[in-house]
């Protein structure tokens, strides 16, 4: 008789660490805003224990920041760390589009043909929120195909603070439709093997997401409103 493996079941504190990961990246809790260890324990239910255990994850993963007189903060770029941000995106997904030509081409061509079906028929549900997962996944299909798993664990982190800046940036439905149209096009490129035109729009691609991403921190976001109100108010 066939014998499956059991599936572990969640620790308390990966149920918490998954619950604030997931309002952080989908926007229940704004960027920027101060997290309280006794405020987060009574919302969930839970003692403070396993939250600060789970904030001290985030803290490492990039999304919160916990410093001695501040407290714990959820991250909130400013320019430089944006520019920090795509930078490395930059890095990781061309050097994984360089490689997934010649190591994992058939199995990425696959995900991503799948990936772009799905959110063409997000768009035309007008399931946003399904789209900007499918967005992420598309690029995780590039990095994947890189075939190397340094590649991948270097990526995986940086990947929540794009999802969490691409569940506040892609929100105007004509943002939305260019990013399908310029997903369709990658997924064209790819599908003719022409490698370098294939890197070269997704380097563009990845400029473009900068620009959005930089303008709605500018122009929508509370807290970097209020960070820059502290700057002027201190004369900066």
């Amino acid at each position: 008789m066939p014998i499956h493996r059991i599936k572990r079941p969640q620790s308390l504190t990966e149920t918490v660490l998954n619950d604030i990961r997931e309002a952080i990246i989908q926007g229940t809790i704004e960027l920027g805003s101060q997290l309280s260890e006794l405020r987060l324990s009574e919302s969930l239910g839970v003692s403070k224990t396993p939250v600060r255990e789970a904030l001290q994850e985030l803290r490492r993963s990039g999304l919160v920041q916990i410093a001695p007189k501040s407290g714990t903060v959820v991250f909130l770029p400013d320019e430089k760390e944006l520019t920090d941000i795509f930078d490395l995106r930059l890095l990781l997904e061309l050097g994984s589009a360089e490689r997934l030509f010649e190591r994992r081409f058939e199995e990425t061509l696959a995900k991503m043909t799948s990936v772009v079906g799905q959110m063409q028929a997000a768009v035309a549900a007008k399931d946003y929120r399904a789209y900007r997962q499918l967005d992420s996944d598309f690029h995780k299909a590039i990095v994947a195909g890189s075939d190397n798993a340094m590649i991948v664990e270097a990526y995986a982190p940086l990947s929540l603070k794009i999802d969490a800046l691409r569940n506040r940036g892609l929100e105007v439905v004509s943002v939305i439709e260019r990013s399908l149209a310029f997903h369709e096009k990658l997924l064209d490129l790819l599908r003719r093997q022409e490698s370098a035109a294939f890197r070269d729009a997704l380097a563009l691609h990845i400029a473009n997401s900068r620009r959005d991403y930089t303008a709605w921190l500018e122009k929508f976001s509370p807290a970097q409103q209020e960070r820059r109100g502290e700057r002027l108010d201190r004369g900066a």
